[in-house]
Parts: C-alpha cells; sequence; structure tokens
C-alpha cells in the first residue's frame, strides 16, 4: 500500500545550528544551558527558550545545588553572564 501527498511540504533549514542538547550530568547541563542560550541569542527563536526552560526543569530537579558549584566542565559565573546578556538584548529566559 503506498500512500501519496496532494499538498507539497516545504522544509526550511537554518544554516550551521550547532547544538547540544542532554542533562545526563552536571557537565551536561551546563554544556547544554550554554549551547541552548548561545542559539537563542543568535536566532532569537521561542523554541529556544522552550528547550531552555525544559533543561533548567530537568537539570533542577536532577542535580539541584549541585549546578551552582564550579568544577572543570561547570561554569555557573559564565552562565550567568550568558543570561544576563539575553536580559540586556531584552530576551526573557523566565517564560
Amino acid at each position: 500500500m503506498q500512500f501519496y501527498c496532494s499538498t507539497p511540504v516545504n522544509i526550511c533549514e537554518q544554516d550551521n545550528i550547532n547544538l547540544f542538547y542532554s542533562s545526563l550530568s552536571v557537565c551536561d547541563c551546563y554544556k547544554s544551558a550554554m549551547s541552548v542560550l548561545s542559539n537563542l541569542i543568535e536566532y532569537n527563536d521561542q523554541v529556544y527558550k522552550d528547550l531552555f526552560l525544559e533543561l533548567r526543569m530537568n537539570c533542577l530537579t536532577k542535580y539541584s545545588t549541585q549546578l551552582f558549584i564550579p568544577s572543570h566542565c561547570n561554569h555557573p559565573d559564565s552562565l550567568q553572564e550568558l543570561q544576563d546578556s539575553l536580559y540586556y538584548l531584552g530576551i526573557d529566559i523566565n517564560g
């Protein structure tokens, strides 16, 4: 049995989007947050806000205060600087 669509669908691709998204560890949470927020600055698309809100909920639920302790792979101050940049640009990431 074969199915055919009568209406063509156009798929738009954005060039060169590098996105890392994982909440399997504190390190992954940091790397993901930096990736998502950087893409949000560049593309200012609601999908990145939604991804960040989901990531924040998942990571805070799993790792809570560990996210605020600097380590070799987690730099909370640089993440805060990136969030401050978003606020400066008028991009609200809290909802």
